[in-house]
Parts: C-alpha cells; sequence; structure tokens
C-alpha cells in the first residue's frame, strides 16, 4: 500500500507534431521508483506473469487523484486486471474488458477473494490425488503444434495428470485458482526459455539444459505453487475483509463483453476510465501465452485470436491491397509516409492500430459521464525501425474524439515482463500518462 505520489515537474514541454502543445510533464520516477518487490505484487498481483503490466500503483494514483469512493471505473483493456484490483482496494467498482481469455481468467482470479481455509483443504486433497496418480492420463494432453518440441515426454505425462485432478474438481472459484497455479507452471517447465517474452527454445536455455541447471519437475513445481498462491489468496482474502469494514460493502468487480471498441456498457455510466494499451505491433499478446492457453483450453485458433487484438501485426493481402493511406492526423503522417517507404503492409498495420485506439476513445467517450477523466498510460516504440510517438498520436486522436488534455505524466519505467522495440533519445526508457477530460461528443469529420 502507498501513500499519494508527489510529482515534480518535468525539465522541458513539449508539443505534437501539427503543433498542440502539450502541458508541462510531471515527473513520477522517484516517488514510483520506490516501490519493488512485494510492493508492487502483494495480495495477488503477482499471481500470474503477464506482459505490459504497470506497477499497481499507476493505477492507483490515477483513481485517487481523479475519481471519488464509489465511482465506477472502466479499465478497457485491462489485462491481468491491475486497475481492477486496485478500484476495488479504494472502494470503487470497477468494470474489465479482454479480449485476451487467458487475460480474462487471471483477472477473476486475481479480483475475487476465496476463504483460504476452505481454499487449503481443497488444495491438499488435490495435491494427495495428483502425488498418488502415476496412471496412463495422455488423453489429457492438448493438441499443441509440435508438442514435442515445447515438452518432453515426462513433463507432458505430469501435466496431464495434474490437469485432470483439476478438472475433476467442481466448476467455480476454486478450479479457477488452481488452473491459474496450472497455467503459471507451464512455461516454466517446458523446454522454453522462462525470460523470454514469447515461448522460444533459446540456445541460453540450451546451455543451462546441458550444464544441468533446470529443472522440469512440473509436480514440484505445481505443488510449490499452490502453496505460495495459498499465501497471495489468503493476503487478499483479508484485504477484502478490510475493504468491507472500511466501505461497509465491497464494490463490484464485473469482466464484461470482450471488445474495447465495442463497450457492452450504457451510455454515461463510468466515472473514471484508466488503462494501458497495447502497443501497435510489438508484442505479440496471443503468442506469448499460447501454451498456458492450449494447456488451458482456451485456445481454439490462434489466428482467429490474434486477427482481432487491436495493435495484431496480422495483416493479409486482401486487407490491405486497395487501401488508400489516409489520415487528418499531422502527427501521423509522418509515420505513414516512412513506413509506406518500407512496405504497404507496415503502414497499413499502425493505420489500423490507431484507427482501433479511436474507436476505443469513442466508445469510452459514450460510457463517460460528463466531465470524467481518461487516463491512458502509454510510451514511443518502434516498428519497422521507425519512431512511433504512439502518446503524442493518441493525444491527438482523443482531441477529435471529444477529450481535452488536461494532465501529462511521465515515469522512468519499471521492470516488468514487456520487451517491445523503444525509441528514446536517452538511455532511459519513458513512459507517459495520459490524463484526458470528457469535453464533448466524438467530432465526425475525424472517421
Amino acid at each position: 500500500m502507498s501513500e499519494g505520489l508527489k510529482v515534480m515537474p518535468s525539465s522541458s514541454s513539449r508539443q505534437s507534431a501539427h503543433g498542440t502543445e502539450l502541458p508541462p510533464a510531471k515527473d513520477l520516477s522517484e516517488e514510483l521508483g520506490k516501490y519493488i518487490g512485494r510492493q508492487v505484487s502483494y495480495a495477488t498481483h503477482g499471481i500470474h506473469k503477464y506482459p505490459a503490466k504497470f506497477i499497481p500503483q499507476i493505477p492507483r494514483f490515477c483513481i485517487e487523484s481523479y475519481s471519488r469512493v464509489g465511482d465506477v471505473v472502466l479499465d478497457p483493456f485491462m489485462g491481468s486486471g491491475t486497475t481492477l484490483l486496485e478500484a476495488y482496494i479504494s472502494g470503487r467498482p470497477s468494470y474489465g474488458i479482454d479480449i485476451h481469455p487467458l487475460a480474462r481468467l487471471i483477472a477473476k482470479v486475481k479480483t475475487t477473494p476465496i476463504d483460504p481455509e476452505a481454499l487449503t483443504a481443497m488444495s491438499e486433497h488435490l495435491l494427495a490425488r495428483i502425488d498418488r496418480d502415476r496412471g496412463d492420463n495422455s488423453s489429457w494432453i492438448p493438441r499443441i503444434p509440435n508438442c514435442e518440441h515445447w515438452f518432453r515426454e515426462g513433463v507432458l505425462s505430469d501435466l496431464a495428470t495434474i490437469k485432470k485432478h483439476v478438472w475433476e474438481l467442481p466448476e467455480g472459484d476454486n478450479r479457477d485458482f488452481f488452473r491459474i497455479c496450472l497455467s503459471s507452471i507451464i512455461r516454466k517447465v517446458s523446454n522454453s526459455d522462462a525470460d523470454s517474452l514469447i515461448p522460444e527454445v533459446t540456445s541460453f536455455q540450451k546451455k543451462l539444459e546441458a550444464q544441468g541447471r533446470t529443472s522440469h519437475d512440473a509436480r514440484s513445481r505445481f505443488a510449490n505453487t499452490v502453496r505460495n498462491r495459498l499465501l497471495d489468496a489468503a493476503a487478499l482474502w483479508k484485504i477484502s475483509k478490510d475493504v468491507e469494514k472500511k466501505f461497509r460493502k465491497a464494490p463490484r468487480i464485473d469482466i464484461i463483453g470482450r471488445d474495447a471498441r465495442d463497450i457492452e456498457l450504457e451510455d454515461s455510466r463510468v466515472d473514471l476510465a484508466v488503462t494501458s494499451p497495447p502497443y501497435a505491433s510489438a508484442v505479440h499478446y496471443v503468442s506469448v501465452h499460447k501454451l498456458e492457453m492450449f494447456w488451458l483450453d482456451l485456445l481454439k485458433d490462434m489466428s482467429d485470436l490474434d486477427a482481432r487484438v487491436v495493435g495484431t501485426a496480422r495483416a493479409y493481402m486482401s486487407e490491405y491491397r486497395s487501401w488508400e493511406p489516409s489520415t487528418e492526423l499531422a502527427s501521423l503522417r509522418p509515420v505513414l509516409d516512412e513506413l509506406l517507404a518500407k512496405d504497404k503492409k507496415s503502414a497499413f498495420i499502425v493505420h489500423r492500430y490507431f484507427e482501433g485506439m479511436r474507436r476505443n476513445f469513442d466508445e469510452v467517450n459514450r460510457v463517460l459521464k460528463r466531465n470524467a477523466a481518461y487516463c491512458v498510460v502509454v510510451g514511443e516504440n518502434t516498428y519497422r525501425r521507425v519512431r512511433i510517438p504512439t502518446y503524442r498520436i493518441l493525444a491527438d486522436i482523443a482531441s477529435s474524439s471529444g477529450f481535452e488534455l488536461e494532465d501529462l505524466y511521465v515515469y522512468d519505467v519499471i521492470n516488468r515482463h514487456l520487451d517491445i522495440p523503444r525509441w528514446n533519445d536517452s538511455r532511459i526508457e519513458k513512459d507517459h500518462i495520459l490524463v484526458l477530460r470528457r469535453a464533448r461528443a466524438p467530432s465526425s469529420s475525424h472517421r
């Protein structure tokens, strides 16, 4: 838990490419830099690894600065649910949206208090059954492309046994908890380098294997993971009791819909939106957790899911063959021109990303109450070695979508599971928080 953040003025103000002056950025680096280790993974925040997570102090800062107790909070790109948990702790009901099926499951488990005594008793029986089972459970192994490349035969057998007994539990919150425990060990017992963003059998991993410095004991890893996650679940349970006492009633958390471009909420329902959206074609969000999703029966067609993700790099010639580059945003135009000099597909992919974000801004505008704020946490990145000033372009799009830029914050990127091509004039990586105030309905001309 943290106190209110102190901010320091940035050394210089900036302007977007079309000349609209951005407010001086207030620097949160010194304050946010204090938070490490358990300070950023307390309760269930560290229950499962997920790419591009912001530390919980960032959404908490936005929630406490731009909303009041009881206000409704929305995260349209919720990822693993960091904003939702912080809204809950802060006494705000919340809605979360994500197209990624594993993200929705992680967020559900992360934000669902479970009686630790009942969960512990169930875990003891579960682990005992798994330990006794030495039978052939190969029918529980999912159909994973190139399966032998990713897993040893003994690992497949052990994972299948674990899965069998978890899946035989009654459906509900407890079983979902153990499903997440299983998911969190998949990469660690696979042949993939656990530190690689996407599954990859690296030369470094092979070297560790040759030196006998890796462990593929899935049963032991699962048992240890369950015991550690039980501590997290107990911490969340205690927090939930404190929340109920402090606010008299625990705020609701609802995971709704799957598309941030088509929000399943009525108009003017939300008091504050907070999110960290995907980057333009920088992170292959579906590929990152493909092994876990296969094991959890969450992935049937990877290409179909990948095609629907905002920021995907997947594009077919039929989609961009007749596409004609066009944008009214002067901040985006030079990016598209530079990408077009390389190939049309790359320009189309980036243009489509910002079009998806425009649709998100329009939808968030619709569901926000009058004068409510939308806090967007984003930085800059590169694609095909072309600099994409994402936060500046999004600020310009937001203006066309009926928002006014009220505040701008900057901070040094904290350690997180993210490997994106970034652009920096210095050695320090920065992210920005755009605080956008709903001022009017979206302009029809920006479409």
